[in-house]
C-alpha cells in the first residue's frame, strides 16, 4: 500500500515538474520568436541571440559594474556599447524579466509620459503591495487617480510647502548636531542613515502633521516602514533566489502589522479632532484625506474599514517616496559639492549674500522669512544637476496594443508585449542630448536658452513630467536647500570610500562611469554602501 501511494506521489511530482518545464520552454519561445520578428523588422536593439537573447550582453554588463550597482545604468551601458541605440531599442532578458522597450531621449520620453497615458507596470504594484497593501496614489488609475491627486494637491503646493520651512528647520537642526557630533570626533559617518532620518522626520510633518523624532530615537512606525522596504521586490530580480525568499512573508505582515497599528491609533486621534471642525487646521496628508471622507458621510460616528486601509496605504506611500529620494538626492549634491570646490565655493558665496556672513544666523533668518530660500539660483542650479547626474527612479509603463514610440528614424515601435521603461539615467546622460553629460555643471540651468548647455526641451526628468510628475517635487527641492543653507557653510564632507573598502575588504577600483559613489539597487537608486564619509568644520568654523 505504503509503494502504491509512493509510486503515485513520484508520478504526480514528475507531471508537475514536466508541465512547469514545458510551461518555462514555451515562454521562452515565445519571447525570443516575438523579439526576432522585431529584429527582421529592422526596429533597433543590441545584437540578439536566438536562445539567449539578450541575456549574455546584460550578464556581461552586469559582470563588468560594483556589487548592487543599480539596475538603472544597464540602459546607458548598452548605449555605450552600441552608440547608435541612442533613443529607445528593444531588450530580451527573459526568464529575467520581460521583453522591454528602453527610451532614452527627450522625444522618445515625452510620448510616454506626456502626450500619452498608459498604465504603470505591474511590478511597481508588486514593489509597493507589501508597504501600500491596497490601492495607493502611484499606482491607480483612471478617474480614481485624477479625484485623490486633486484632494492632496494642496498638501503639496509651493504655498503650503513654504509655510513648512520653520518645520523644516527645526528637523535639519538636529541633523547638524550629528554633523557637529562626527566634526568634533573624526569618526566615519554613514550619511545614509543620518540623512534618511531627517528626511522621515520631515515628511512626518507633512503627511500627519505630526514628530517622529527618528534622528533623536526609536520610532515604531518608521523603523518598520524603512525595514519593509528592504524586503521589496518588483518581481525583476537579478538574483534568482530572490523569488524563493520564503521569509519574505513573514517579514512582510510583521512589519504591516507594526505599521498599521501606530496609524490607526493616529487616525482615530485625528479623526477625533476633526470632529465639529468647521474646516481643516492643516494641508497635511491625512487631513486632507480626512476632510474628503467626512464631506462624503457627513453622519459618519467613525471611520470605516475600507477608507481607514485606504488612508494608510496613502501615508505609507507618502512617507516612503517622500523621504528616500530626497534623502539620496540631499547626499549626492554634498558628495558632488565636495569634488568641486570651485562650485562649493560659488554655493557658499551666495549663502553669504542672502544670509550674511554668520552661518548660525540663516536658522531664524529661514524661520523666520522662509521667502529667502528662493533667492538662491545657483544653489538650486547646483541641486538640479546633481539630480541630472544621479536620477534616482525611471518611468516604467505596460505596453499597449495602440501605442507606439515614434523615432527620428522614421519607426513606429509596437509597445504590446513589452514593458516600456523610460530610462532617466539614460535620458540625462545621453550625449546627443546633453553636452558633456558626465561634467558636474550647474550652469547648464543657468545660462539663456539657444547657449550649448542649455538643456533641451523634456530632457530633465528626475521627477517625470506630464499629468503624472512626481507630486512632491517642489518639497524635495525645498528640503534639499534648507539642508544646504544649514549645512554647507559649517562643514566640510569627504567621502571614506578607501577607508570603508579597507574595512571590509573590498577590493579597489569599483566605479560607475569614474564615481564610487554610485546608484546601489534598494528600490530606487542609494548611494553605494550608504555614503561612508568624514564630516570635518569648514575654514574658519570650529566646535562651540
Amino acid at each position: 500500500m505504503a509503494s502504491t501511494e509512493f509510486h503515485y506521489v513520484v508520478r504526480f511530482m514528475f507531471a508537475v515538474a514536466t508541465l512547469m518545464i514545458s510551461t518555462f520552454f514555451v515562454k521562452l519561445y515565445h519571447a525570443r520568436t516575438f523579439v526576432r520578428q522585431l529584429q527582421k523588422k529592422g526596429y533597433p536593439m543590441p545584437p540578439h541571440h536566438w536562445l539567449f537573447g539578450h541575456v549574455a550582453l546584460s550578464a556581461s554588463i552586469l559582470g563588468g559594474l560594483p556589487p548592487y550597482a543599480h539596475g538603472v545604468y544597464i540602459g546607458d551601458q548598452i548605449r555605450q556599447r552600441y552608440p547608435y541605440l541612442d533613443e529607445a531599442f528593444y531588450l530580451d532578458t527573459w526568464p529575467f524579466g520581460p521583453v522591454m522597450l528602453v527610451v532614452m531621449s527627450p522625444n522618445t520620453m515625452y510620448q510616454l509620459t506626456q502626450a500619452n497615458q498608459i498604465p504603470k507596470d505591474k511590478g511597481l504594484r508588486h514593489f509597493l503591495k507589501p508597504l501600500t497593501g491596497k490601492e495607493d496614489l502611484v499606482t491607480l488609475e483612471g478617474a480614481a487617480w485624477k479625484r485623490w491627486r486633486g484632494i492632496f494637491n494642496p498638501g503639496f503646493s509651493a504655498n503650503h510647502i513654504s509655510t513648512l520651512i520653520p518645520s523644516m528647520v527645526e528637523e535639519v537642526e538636529a541633523f547638524k548636531n550629528i554633523l557637529e557630533k562626527h566634526a568634533k570626533t573624526g569618526e566615519l559617518l554613514y550619511l545614509e542613515e543620518a540623512s534618511l532620518n531627517l528626511t522621515i522626520d520631515i515628511i512626518g510633518r507633512v503627511v500627519m502633521d505630526h514628530r517622529f523624532t527618528s534622528q533623536t530615537q526609536h520610532n515604531d512606525l518608521t523603523s518598520a516602514l524603512r525595514r519593509q522596504l528592504e524586503w521589496c521586490t518588483t518581481g525583476m530580480n537579478i538574483n534568482p533566489l530572490e523569488y524563493i525568499n520564503i521569509f519574505r512573508p513573514f517579514v512582510h505582515l510583521y512589519n504591516t502589522r507594526k505599521m498599521n497599528r501606530y496609524l490607526i491609533r493616529e487616525l482615530d486621534h485625528r479623526y477625533s479632532a476633526f470632529q465639529g471642525a468647521t474646516e481643516t487646521k492643516t494641508k497635511s496628508v491625512i487631513d486632507l484625506a480626512l476632510k474628503s471622507y467626512l464631506e462624503e458621510h457627513p453622519s459618519a460616528t467613525g471611520i470605516n474599514r475600507d477608507f481607514r486601509d485606504f488612508a494608510m496605504a496613502q501615508i505609507k506611500l507618502f512617507i516612503f517616496a517622500g523621504h528616500d529620494t530626497t534623502s539620496t538626492g540631499a547626499i549626492f549634491t554634498y558628495h558632488l559639492l565636495a569634488q568641486h570646490p570651485e562650485i562649493l565655493t560659488k554655493v557658499r558665496n551666495e549663502h553669504n549674500d542672502v544670509f550674511g556672513s554668520n552661518a548660525n544666523s540663516a536658522a531664524s533668518l529661514l524661520s523666520s522669512k522662509p521667502s529667502l530660500l528662493n533667492q538662491l539660483p545657483y544653489t538650486l542650479a547646483v541641486i538640479k544637476e546633481s539630480l541630472r547626474i544621479y536620477p534616482t527612479v525611471a518611468a516604467l509603463r505596460d505596453g499597449q496594443p495602440d501605442f507606439f514610440i515614434s523615432t527620428k528614424e522614421g519607426h513606429s515601435l509596437p509597445t504590446n508585449q513589452c514593458v516600456v521603461w523610460g530610462d532617466h539615467y539614460g535620458t540625462h546622460h545621453n550625449p546627443h542630448h546633453w553636452p558633456r553629460p558626465e561634467e558636474f555643471l550647474p550652469d547648464r540651468f543657468l545660462v539663456p536658452e539657444g547657449h550649448e548647455l542649455y538643456p533641451p526641451k523634456n530632457a530633465w526628468r528626475p521627477f517625470e513630467r506630464g499629468p503624472r510628475n512626481c507630486v512632491g517635487q517642489e518639497l524635495a527641492l525645498t528640503e534639499i536647500k534648507v539642508m544646504l543653507a544649514l549645512t554647507i557653510r559649517e562643514f566640510d564632507f569627504a567621502d571614506a570610500y578607501r577607508e570603508h573598502d579597507a574595512l571590509k575588504g573590498n577590493p579597489e577600483g569599483w566605479n560607475v562611469n569614474g564615481q564610487r559613489a554610485y546608484m546601489a539597487r534598494r528600490g530606487g537608486g542609494h548611494p553605494a554602501d550608504h555614503y561612508p564619509c568624514k564630516v570635518s568644520f569648514a575654514a574658519g568654523k570650529r566646535a562651540g
